[in-house]
């Protein structure tokens, strides 16, 4: 009960407010994580925040690749998608996944509703020409980057108390389809829909100072020390995605990005509706440190603090 009380402050906080939360494939690779996650959506729907839920499915288009004879490649955490890995990849989101976390969510009483990025115009990319990366100029093949969102099919399920469910691919406004990343994706749906928060659940326990690290977890960050981050190589593969799209949503009007750990059954929440907090806050600037507490990582109190938390998250 005294949690109860704790929490009523955020629950205040968040009635009302779009939240969107992106969920990696990989935090959602088994119906165990499946069931975990749509347990937690589902209470942060019941206490009254609009909810989108954005996700990817990268290990499961994997395994559908290879199974079509084809071997995934990727280059600085995004997919070189050719015709056979789009067909994977429309497969295991839009065929499968999708499915899953929308019968997981209503199972939880949360009434849900599947959008694949192409339905309805939500999503419309341009194929992205060949790009210099670490590995030098690629062709990414069949990917493309987010050129509109149309946000109004989103919130006309809102508006009738459902959870919208999205997943790539994109439409490329030709009657064809084209891979976006679902990080990116997420951040670009947050900013037309003027959310409050987007959240992202991931494989680490939030933004580590030091990638080899769970204890160098970092509480709260600005966006400048974000970028201070990336320069000193602390960011890594996917964790360089994320990055650029926790900058997009926040230069976007996002107020907050939270990073936490898909991994840990009550993460979620607790980053939402308890002052400590389970992973990592991102906001434009610093927050000024509040009066009465101290460590609070919540909403209507927040400090700024680039130490290490010590929230015993562990990495899956």
């Amino acid at each position: 009960m005294t949690d109860l009380f704790r929490a009523a402050p955020h629950v205040r906080l968040h009635c009302g407010k779009t939240f969107v939360i992106k969920a990696g494939g990989g935090t959602i690779a088994k119906p165990s994580t499946i069931r975990q996650f749509a347990r937690q959506v589902a209470v942060v729907h019941a206490l009254g925040a609009r909810v989108v839920v954005v996700h990817g499915g990268g290990p499961q288009t994997d395994a559908l690749q290879r199974m079509l004879g084809e071997e995934p490649r990727m280059v600085d955490g995004r997919r070189v998608t050719s015709p056979t890995a789009m067909r994977a990849l429309r497969m295991a989101t839009a065929g499968e996944l999708s499915g899953e976390v929308v019968a997981a969510l209503v199972a939880e009483g949360a009434a849900a509703v599947g959008v694949s990025g192409a339905s309805a115009g939500l999503l419309v990319a341009k194929r992205r020409a060949p790009t210099r990366t670490s590995e030098g100029v690629v062709d990414f093949g069949e990917v493309g980057d987010i050129q509109s969102v149309d946000p109004s099919p989103l919130v006309a399920l809102i508006e009738r108390g459902y959870i919208p469910v999205v997943c790539p691919p994109a439409g490329d406004g030709a009657g064809g389809f084209l891979n976006v990343n679902a990080d990116l994706t997420a951040a670009a749906i947050a900013v037309a829909l003027g959310a409050a928060k987007l959240v992202m659940l991931t494989g680490a326990p939030g933004i580590l100072s030091n990638p080899s690290d769970p204890s160098s977890l970092l509480s709260a960050l600005s966006l400048a020390e974000l970028d201070s981050l990336e320069e000193a190589g602390a960011l890594k593969g996917g964790m360089r995605v994320k990055s650029a799209a926790i900058r997009a949503a926040l230069y976007g009007g996002v107020g907050r990005v939270h990073v936490v750990s898909g991994a840990d059954e009550q993460a979620l929440l607790q980053e939402l509706y308890t002052n400590k907090g389970a992973g990592t806050l991102v906001t434009r600037e610093p927050e000024k440190a509040p009066l009465s507490t101290p460590e609070s990582n919540g909403d209507a109190l927040e400090q700024v603090t680039l130490q290490p938390a010590t929230k015993g998250v562990a990495v899956p």
